[in-house]
């Protein structure tokens, strides 16, 4: 029971070698019932958060089914926290809502005002992703259904936290309020209102309470947020600093999902990294460690990267043969941000949404592919497309 509980402390203070290992030592006692559980849900949350690869998801279900049999709700809570994280890291967003749901109706039942806060935080990222998602897709129904999600929690996590009259100098209600401010930032995202400076006061709040992976967390959407502001190259100077300073700690814990989605941000920004992340990505350490003493024998690769990036545009073109054609090394003299352009215009995407992606105004972009069409003899964006299947740019991650 002590393990399990140094393990969750350790992991919040960015010690997740130390909390790791303290999981496993206590499962080698082969304890049961809650007492298992409770080590086993601090293993599987730094796996996930070290990894999200296939042994992290073994995992995963694994805890889940010694959960139906304990049936306990504040070790269910946590669980369901880091199968969210899980599936937002592999891009089920599906899974993640059902997670993440499951968590908040649980935390309603119990008395516990700082899980509620942080489930709150959760379940409005979650929210704030299917809001993006259904942004891309002109669902108006899914974008209004998330905002009153969104809405509907944070009122009621406020509403929990404040009637526990606990003084906000205290650190407990310290703990809590930086989940709600975390909670309202995310909220901004479902809205279409990100805020860089509200970002930068969360990761504050975080750093003053020296737990570094919500620091970081808060550093990339701070910078995200920059960078989605419009304000093209001044806005890629001022993102830097958070965002190096997210990759830094990112490097430090080993917490290759967000070391991802961090180098994903930069490239389209154009931000170079230390050559580190790069090496730290491909190396051995991106897949998952195997579990002694809980799984046997789990290797492989990290996660799969998705299939549903590809617009029906894509998928028209193979099925009247046009990709058929041999992949060719010739570029046509592209530079990289055109080729980066032109995997964008394959996928489907207006002048407008590209210059949300890759951070660059839709002047720039109309620009680029004026390039494009010249340099490929092309006509419009659909031969440009079957071109860029031709190439094998639309299989690039």
């Amino acid at each position: 029971v002590l393990r399990g509980n140094a393990a969750d402390s350790l992991f919040l203070l960015g010690r997740w070698e130390e909390a790791r290992s303290m999981s496993m030592t206590a499962l080698e006692w082969l304890p049961t019932g809650i007492n298992f559980l409770n080590a086993l849900v601090s293993l599987a949350t730094v796996e996930i958060e070290l990894s999200a690869g296939e042994s992290a998801g073994r995992l995963l279900g694994q805890t889940l089914l010694e959960l139906e049999a304990v049936r306990d709700a504040q070790q269910a809570v946590p669980l369901n926290l880091a199968s969210a994280s899980f599936a937002l890291w592999r891009g089920d967003l599906a899974d993640a809502r059902r997670a993440a749901d499951r968590g908040w109706t649980l935390v309603r039942e119990t008395e516990d005002w700082i899980l509620a806060a942080r489930t709150a935080a959760a379940v409005i990222e979650v929210e704030a992703a299917g809001a993006a998602e259904a942004r891309e897709g002109r669902d108006l129904a899914g974008l209004a259904a998330a905002r009153e999600r969104a809405k509907e929690v944070l009122r009621s996590a406020e509403v929990i936290v404040k009637k526990h009259g606990v003084a906000p100098t205290l650190g407990s209600r310290r703990l809590a309020d930086a989940w709600l401010a975390t909670a309202r930032a995310h909220r901004r995202r479902v809205d279409g209102r990100d805020d860089a400076t509200a970002w930068a006061a969360v990761g504050d709040a975080w750093a003053a309470q020296r737990i570094p992976y919500e620091t970081a967390r808060a550093r990339w959407r701070q910078a995200e947020a920059m960078l989605g502001s419009g304000a093209g190259r001044a806005a890629r100077a001022d993102a830097r600093g958070p965002l190096l300073d997210a990759v830094r700690i990112a490097l430090d814990l080993g917490a290759l999902p967000l070391l991802r989605e961090l180098r994903e941000l930069a490239g389209r920004a154009l931000i170079t990294l230390p050559t580190e992340v790069d090496e730290r990505l491909a190396g051995p350490e991106d897949r998952p460690r195997s579990l002694v003493g809980v799984m046997s024998g789990t290797t492989g690769g990290g996660p799969p990267d998705g299939e549903g990036d590809r617009s029906e545009l894509v998928d028209a073109l193979r099925l009247t043969g046009t990709a058929e054609a041999t992949p060719r090394r010739d570029t046509f003299g592209l530079s990289g941000r055109e080729r980066e352009v032109l995997v964008q215009i394959a996928r489907g995407r207006t002048n407008r949404e590209i210059g949300e992606r890759l951070f660059i105004s839709q002047k720039t972009v109309g620009v680029h592919v004026g390039n494009i069409l010249a340099k490929l003899g092309v006509s419009g964006r659909v031969e440009a497309a079957a071109v860029a299947i031709r190439l094998g740019l639309t299989d690039q991650r």
